[in-house]
């Protein structure tokens, strides 16, 4: 439906402007330097023009469905059927280790694909946005792999959504070489706050030795040519050690999720 604003004059009094949607039944051709209809309700109904500022706030795309099974969206700009290429940028809300589907307006739930495979509730974390484009029966994900949840590696351990660590020291090595060595698999040094989280949690993870002596962390200390070690008789303990030149020290690598 094409739309212009129309000037109204009532029992004489001074005309004045008026906004509004009205039907034209035929093509509107703009003339002249300008080339723009100006004064356009607001309005996100399908058939309704679409002003510059609603398509630059983005609320035809964007939707915060409800923390349920299936995720449930309510956009009036959707209408009733969706067309392939309907595109949609959701806030993902707490999900369940289940896969995904949307509803739309109340409508059949509609399954979301992750390169042809089913995405499930628990690949990203609650609050991203995500990225999703209808087509032939299904939402399909747009974003990049970067943005979905990780399963861990074989033989590591997840201590939560953020992160999973190896459940046994490595050999030993100075600060650099365990650096290298963790990289060399995909990997990388554990956080000093990681290696607290963990090992605080080692009995219910399973994680062996995490006390018995001091181990690499990523951190640097805020000092030249020193790393941070922690572990040696207690989760929180700590020092600092040579980063190279001295005794090696066993470490363990961490992966993030």
């Amino acid at each position: 439906m094409n739309t212009i604003p129309y000037i109204c004059s009532m029992l004489g009094l001074v005309a004045l402007p008026l906004h509004a949607q009205i039907l034209v039944d035929k093509p509107i051709e703009l003339q002249g330097a300008v080339r723009r209809v100006e004064g356009l309700a607001p309005s996100t109904a399908p058939n309704d023009a679409l002003t510059a500022g609603i398509a630059q706030r983005g609320p035809i795309h964007y939707a915060t469905p409800v923390a349920a099974t299936p995720w449930a969206v309510e956009s009036d700009a959707l209408g009733g059927t969706l067309a392939n290429g309907t595109y949609l940028v959701i806030r993902v809300p707490a999900s369940e280790d289940m896969p995904v589907a949307i509803a739309v307006n109340g409508a059949d739930p509609l399954p979301v694909l992750h390169e042809g495979v089913p995405l499930v509730g628990t690949a990203m974390a609650e609050g991203h946005m995500l990225s999703v484009v209808y087509g032939d029966g299904a939402f399909h994900v747009l974003n990049g792999n970067h943005d979905l949840r990780r399963n861990c590696p074989s033989g590591m351990v997840a201590v939560n959504d953020l992160y999973c660590i190896e459940p046994n020291e490595r050999g030993s090595g100075d600060y650099f070489q365990s650096g290298l060595a963790c990289a060399a698999v995909g990997r990388r040094l554990c956080t000093w706050g990681e290696f607290i989280g963990a090992c605080q949690r080692s009995l219910a993870l399973q994680l062996s030795g995490m006390t018995n002596s001091w181990e690499w962390t990523n951190s640097t200390a805020n000092e030249d040519n020193v790393g941070r070690i922690a572990g040696l008789n207690g989760c929180e303990s700590a020092g600092t050690w040579l980063s190279t030149g001295s005794a090696p020290v066993p470490y363990r690598c961490c992966f993030s999720r």
